[in-house]
């Protein structure tokens, strides 16, 4: 168990991981280059113009509003940090994660304080291991404004509706409080579609609820309207049917159903950590029996040659690759497009092959030493209202997702706002004393910690390592590039980048070759041509 100097207040000690998280994303972000999108997002949108001032700002959001989509604040805040420059977009983003983490701890805990540090700094490290495509969602530019800019505000809109019906909190009913509640209602609502969506149905009930017991309440009418308002905004895009008729060609209701298969399934390898603490956290209020813990030496031994694989050019993934894409595609003429992408999934598994051996390598002997035998909810359903709540948060977590049911594409990174409802119900139950007592116990205790500060420090390390590294090479790339825009040089071109790791996709690049990044940095910088070299 970990003691705190009672020199400082436990809020006091609250500010250190708050501190930590910061100091990573600021990191993470200030190595992140401007990438894909990001070069489109920095003209006024369907145009070469460079944004410049703040009405290239407003004139981009209006062009983009017409011609891709209705996501209004997001792209705003997009465009005019973009215009602000980087630095300050590293700042903004680094806090918008932080706040991410402390809201996510707030509605787990339904209550405004912070006096946890402990389960503040799990919450920030399952939200670390549990967003899906980390880097694509929580660090580059364009996507992080789309989903953790989005995902905020929307959860700061929903904290006194939940705390409302918790009983612990209520805004003053004044004019002021509404017009609080509408603007911030508004924004949730013209956030991201399935997001939107389940906002607006989500406070409309509550605001129903506290009707109906008596509670009548101005800021929560004033709130809801504005959501809805929000959403028939977002929706109402003409610019979504433009994206549409594109995105949406020839699919029919099979192809939304595995999206939504797809994109569920995807959502729960990335939650794997969560769920399996949530699981020992449940079985803890069932009051299992330790049993003798045992280490299982052929994990062991797999995770070892994985991990000696990985660092000699990913050698088992590689031969398995070759011999599919030698020996069996080609009896079954599969095509060119899917050939890409099982070798663009093969070289990039076994990062995530041996996240998983050492998560289970930690969840196997933790399992016996809490006594677990499977999953038996429902005594502690029935029992412990925190269960109860987590329940709630997870089934609006699902409904969140099918939302997207309607929508051509369903990519895992927009389960991000889903994600954090979960993340919410598991903090939740990890918080119950009884839970939080058999946790600080040897020698789950240690098999925690030492779980924790493995998984933690390695991914930390290299995600930042990995930046840093992809920083450099492009940072020359862009300087090759420049230099070319001086000299009216038509064609520039590059080697392939070598680094192919992602660090669990908390790192997200693509190569110059790739259309989005290639086409952006020669509408920016005004050359003709860029060419990747084939190895």
């Amino acid at each position: 168990m970990i003691y705190l100097n009672k020199k400082f207040s436990p809020t006091v000690y609250s500010l250190l991981p708050i501190i930590l998280i910061f100091a990573v994303m600021f990191a993470l972000n200030y190595l992140m280059p401007l990438h894909r999108d990001d070069y489109d997002y920095s003209m006024i949108w369907g145009t070469t113009k460079h944004v410049e001032s703040f009405s290239d700002v407003i004139e981009s959001t209006y062009n983009h509003y017409l011609l891709h989509g209705g996501r209004l604040f997001t792209v705003f805040c997009l465009n005019f940090f973009l215009w602000l420059g980087k630095f300050p977009f590293d700042v903004a983003n680094a806090i918008l994660f932080t706040a991410l983490v402390i809201l996510i701890y707030f509605h787990a805990r339904r209550e405004i304080k912070l006096d946890e540090p402990i389960i503040l700094a799990v919450t920030g490290l399952l939200t670390w291991l549990s967003l899906p495509h980390f880097g694509e969602v929580a660090v580059w530019k364009s996507g992080s404004t789309v989903y953790l800019w989005s995902a905020v505000p929307a959860l700061l809109f929903l904290l006194p509706y939940n705390l409302a019906l918790a009983g612990k909190f209520n805004l003053r009913e004044d004019i002021l409080a509404a017009v609080i509640m509408f603007l911030l209602g508004l924004i949730a609502g013209c956030s991201v579609e399935n997001l939107g969506v389940t906002v607006t149905i989500l406070t409309a009930a509550i605001t129903l609820y506290l009707r109906k017991k008596n509670q009548p309440s101005l800021w929560s009418a004033a709130g809801s309207l504005g959501s809805l308002i929000g959403v028939i905004i977002l929706i109402a895009a003409p610019g979504n049917y433009v994206r549409y008729d594109v995105q949406g060609e020839g699919k029919g209701i099979l192809a939304h159903i595995g999206n939504q298969i797809a994109g569920n399934a995807e959502m729960i390898l990335y939650l794997l950590p969560a769920i399996l603490i949530f699981i020992c956290a449940v079985n803890i209020l069932r009051d299992n029996k330790p049993q003798k813990i045992f280490i299982s030496y052929p994990l062991i031994a797999v995770t070892i040659i994985f991990t000696v694989s990985y660092f000699n050019d990913s050698f088992i993934t590689s031969t398995i690759n070759d011999f599919f894409v030698n020996n069996i595609f080609p009896h079954f003429n599969t095509s060119t497009k899917f050939i890409e992408r099982f070798e663009n999934f093969m070289s990039k598994s076994e990062e995530m092959i041996i996240y998983w051996l050492i998560i289970f390598l930690i969840y196997l002997p933790l399992r016996r030493a809490l006594g677990v035998k499977g999953f038996g909810i429902r005594d502690a359903l029935q029992k412990f209202s925190a269960v109860r709540y987590a329940v709630i948060l997870f089934a609006l977590a699902l409904f969140n997702n099918f939302v997207m049911i309607a929508a051509p594409t369903f990519p895992a990174r927009a389960t991000f706002s889903s994600v954090a409802m979960i993340l919410a119900g598991v903090i939740a139950v990890i918080r119950l004393p009884l839970v939080r007592e058999k946790f600080s116990v040897p020698p789950v205790d240690k098999i925690l910690k030492l779980g924790a500060v493995a998984i933690g420090s390695f991914t930390i390390i290299a995600a930042l390592f990995i930046t840093y590294t992809l920083r450099t090479e492009n940072d020359s790339r862009i300087a090759i590039v420049e230099d070319a825009a001086a000299r009216y040089k038509p064609v520039v071109t590059f080697q392939p980048i070598t680094l192919k790791n992602r660090a669990l996709r908390h790192v997200f690049f693509v190569d110059f070759d790739n259309g989005v990044t290639r086409d952006g940095v020669i509408k920016f910088y005004g050359i003709s041509k860029i060419e990747v070299e084939k190895n």
